[in-house]
């Protein structure tokens, strides 16, 4: 069982980040983890741009592995998303893993409204999830890749010597599970219960048709406190996870990671 933690990014300040993120290393965490917000609203917070923050967190870092739970695909061009993270995959030496979403109503919709990108419909965003999925492995090994939906022709990155980083698919919807079961290394499942996420790890694997998918979870901290976190490891572990994710909002202080590695040890 991996063991992570996600502190902010959305409001945070950028050392409260740095310094986040180098305790959750020196802790013995697996895995460090940001958000997708690219913009202040509607709360007017800090907002951190995640692919370049992973190669920003890169240089910061030696063992962690670096995750971002998880990118809307729907608001960045895919050559370029596909090219930033490439930049943090080779600064981190091939610790990144790629979280790839339809971007959630929550949040998502300030963002494009903000970027003056139109919000599509969850179909159309579903789509372009799984084109981005197929297309990004290619893109990674300097291979040539044309997709209409994608709007890119005889696009390439180049021979960057990197391995392709394993993409991971956020979200719980049907569709969502079915792109999962086709093209990603692993699914994420965010912030549900233990009975949602044990029978959704049985849809999956239903629709993987015996592909192997890692299986992750993330929740907030806040919602199990420090006395439960140890139960939830265990709690998420007997429902198939491999790999929890503790995700910090308001608690902006390295040492509540290092108080949560204590806590799960």
């Amino acid at each position: 069982m991996r063991i992570g933690v996600k502190p902010g990014q959305w409001g945070w300040s950028f050392e409260e980040l740095r310094a986040s993120w180098v305790a959750a290393e020196e802790a013995g965490f697996d895995l460090g983890s940001c958000f997708d917000h690219v913009s202040a609203a509607p709360a007017g917070l800090a907002a951190w741009d995640a692919p370049t923050l992973l190669a920003a967190m890169a240089g910061h870092t030696e063992r962690i592995r670096l995750a971002v739970h998880v990118l809307n695909v729907s608001i960045r061009p895919p050559l370029l998303l596909a090219g930033q993270l490439a930049v943090a995959q080779a600064a981190s030496g091939g610790r990144l893993e790629v979280g790839l979403g339809t971007g959630s109503w929550h949040l998502a919709r300030h963002d494009h409204r903000a970027t003056g990108i139109a919000f599509p419909p969850f179909e159309d965003r579903v789509r372009r999830l799984e084109r981005c999925c197929r297309a990004f492995p290619p893109l990674w090994r300097g291979e040539t890749v044309s997709d209409d939906l994608l709007g890119v022709e005889d696009a390439s990155l180049g021979p960057l010597g990197i391995e392709a980083p394993p993409i991971v698919v956020g979200g719980s919807s049907d569709r969502v599970l079915s792109v999962a079961a086709a093209h990603a290394d692993a699914w994420n499942g965010s912030s549900i219960g233990t009975d949602r996420f044990e029978e959704r790890v049985v849809r999956l694997d239903r629709l993987a048709e015996g592909r192997p998918i890692a299986k992750q979870v993330q929740l907030w901290l806040r919602e199990v406190g420090l006395e439960g976190a140890r139960d939830a490891v265990s709690r998420y572990e007997a429902s198939g996870a491999d790999t929890i994710v503790f995700v910090l909002d308001e608690e902006r202080d390295p040492d509540m990671i290092r108080r949560l590695a204590e806590a799960v040890r």
